[in-house]
Order: C-alpha cells, then structure tokens, then sequence
C-alpha cells in the first residue's frame, strides 16, 4: 500500500490513506515587506492622483451645456451655478455637522472602552485598539 511519487524532484512516500505534504517553503524578509509596504504605497499614489483629478474639476455649470439645451438656461446659467454652489455648500455643511457629532460619541466610547481594556487586556492592546479608532476615525474624515 505504499506508494512511491515524484513531486517537484522530491521522492515522497506515502500510503493511500495520507494526505501529500509538500516541503514547507518561506518567503525572505525582503518579499515580505514588499507585500506588505508595496500595495499600501501603490493605494496612496493613486488616492492622491484622484485627488488631484477631482480638486480640478470646476464648478461652473457646464454653460455651453445648457446653452445647447435651451435658450434660457443661456441667460440663466449664473442663476444655475449659484444654486449649485449653495447646494453643494449645504451638503458640505451637513456632512462636517454629522462628523462632529459622531465624533463626539466615538470619543467618549473610546476612552470609557479604553479604560475597560486597559484593566482586562493590559496596555498595549489599549494602544492598538486607539490607534485603530484614530485611524478608523481619520477615513471617515478623509472620505467625506
């Protein structure tokens, strides 16, 4: 019931029944901090790049577009970009009121929760944990 197979030069006996174990390999430390460094690096470039593609865009009403729909969005079209204005500073406005407010609570949870922790887990999980939450709390500032 033994079995005799070659597997990548490597004589591996073995009986019907036992699963095939190949030889372990490891990646050097070098691989290892590239897979860990390189996709973080590539996704600050690009978030920059799209940042800089969306800080360029103008709002300004697309005149020659509403020129083209009809003739009075023409003499409209300062009427149309202020109210786009006002509209997007209202949203503006609403979404940093929603972050303060969440923010407030989410940092009244994290110090009762850190004081929890500290007691139960000790204090470098206590660090983990608030760092995580200023992290978590710097996406939500930066995406909004």
């Amino acid at each position: 019931w033994l079995k005799v197979s070659r597997v990548r030069g490597i004589d591996c006996h073995r009986t019907s029944l036992a699963p095939l174990r190949l030889p372990a390999t490891m990646l050097d430390a070098l691989a290892v901090n590239c897979l860990i460094t390189v996709p973080g690096a590539l996704g600050l470039l690009w978030s920059a790049k799209q940042w800089v593609a969306v800080s360029r865009v103008k709002l300004d009403g697309h005149p020659d577009l509403l020129a083209k729909q009809d003739a009075k969005a023409q003499r409209n079209a300062a009427d149309v970009v202020a109210e786009m204005t006002k509209i997007a500073k209202t949203i503006q406005d609403g979404a940093m009121s929603f972050l303060f407010a969440e923010y407030t609570y989410m940092a009244v949870y994290i110090v009762l929760f850190s004081i929890v922790l500290i007691f139960f887990t000790g204090v470098p999980t206590t660090i983990a944990f608030v760092v995580g939450a200023v992290t978590s709390i710097l996406c939500g500032w930066i995406g909004m």
